[in-house]
């Protein structure tokens, strides 16, 4: 690498930045950007860091995904060598894949964040910044798209997921592992980049409404009629391999009818969507027949950000998610 590199650092919130509770508050209170001290920043690497938000991820818009995702083009836009962005841990997997949408990583771009507020003991969020600098600082990243850095792993966009709600190892891809990690200082790949990238031919800012819902027993067809006419689309956490009640089928075809493109996905962590080994009534064989788009390995959320930004650029549903193969993109 050249003899100094220049990362910035976005800040928007969430654990990594808390301050203690105030004497006159139980909460704990957002500050700004988390600025490695000195003496923590690798050697030959310059950090510039910058708010870009100041908010919990639990709300966290698409509105805000925009606004960050033009922060970082603006970070590359003017000659960073790489990009770090700091991130509450609750939607930090979206936000993530949203950048993968979004921009196109000619350099790295690294999300990090903490499970331990700063002022706790054993926090983690100094370690994940120094590791996710690391990983931002070498050029060999870039191929893989925006890229998640916790506990020194390195995990790609599309798979990613949150897995524990505490332990400070949170964070892992049920599918594939890490493709990589951080150790003194240097990162190591493991796996090649992703086959394909996730990133949208063209980009506008979100104005599609997409509706999530979760199959589970005995959930009918009540629940996609009760939130038609308050969508533009909906993504379906399906069961298994891609199947669902009868009752919610078919409320979910009379949904694709009426012009709402309807995504399957699986409420499972791994694992394929299959395409004709089931038949019946919510079956995956039935969905498809009746031109319900099946997002591949995308999770739910992941799939909903690839729909609102998709289709509020004007691109087709059956563009963005592919039923011939089903692989989502």
């Amino acid at each position: 690498m050249p003899s100094r590199r220049s990362i910035g650092l976005i800040a928007t919130g969430g654990t990594i930045s808390v301050a203690p509770p105030s004497a006159d508050s139980q909460q704990h209170q957002g500050v700004g950007a988390l600025t490695p001290r000195q003496d923590d920043r690798p050697e030959g690497i310059d950090v510039f860091p910058r708010d870009a938000l100041s908010l919990s991820s639990r709300r966290m818009t698409p509105d805000d995904l925009w606004t960050l995702a033009s922060a970082v083009n603006e970070e590359i836009a003017a000659g960073r060598d790489g990009v770090v962005v700091t991130h509450g841990t609750d939607t930090l997997e979206e936000t993530v894949y949203a950048l993968g949408l979004l921009v196109d990583t000619r350099v790295p771009v690294v999300v990090t964040g903490a499970m331990r507020s700063p002022h706790l003991a054993g926090p983690d969020g100094p370690a994940n910044v120094r590791a996710a600098i690391v990983a931002a600082a070498d050029p060999k990243l870039a191929p893989y798209g925006p890229t998640v850095v916790f506990q020194d792993e390195v995990h790609v966009a599309r798979l990613v997921t949150k897995m524990h709600s505490a332990r400070v190892a949170a964070f892992g891809s049920p599918a594939a592992g890490p493709v990589g990690f951080v150790a003194e200082d240097r990162l190591e790949l493991l796996l090649g980049p992703p086959p394909e990238t996730d990133l949208l031919p063209r980009a506008s800012p979100p104005t599609t409404r997409v509706g999530l819902l979760h199959a589970a027993t005995g959930i009918d067809g009540s629940v996609a009629d009760a939130i038609a006419s308050d969508v533009d689309a909906v993504v379906v956490a399906a069961l298994g391999a891609g199947h669902v009640s009868p009752s919610l089928g078919a409320a979910l075809v009379r949904l694709a009818g009426a012009g709402k493109p309807v995504v399957i996905t699986s409420r499972c962590p791994d694992g394929a969507l299959l395409s004709h080994t089931y038949g019946g009534a919510g079956s995956e064989t039935e969905l498809r027949r009746a031109g319900l788009h099946f997002a591949g390995t995308l999770s739910a959320p992941k799939a909903r950000l690839r729909a609102l930004f998709g289709m509020s650029a004007g691109i087709p549903a059956d563009e963005l998610f592919h039923p011939a193969d089903g692989a989502g993109r």
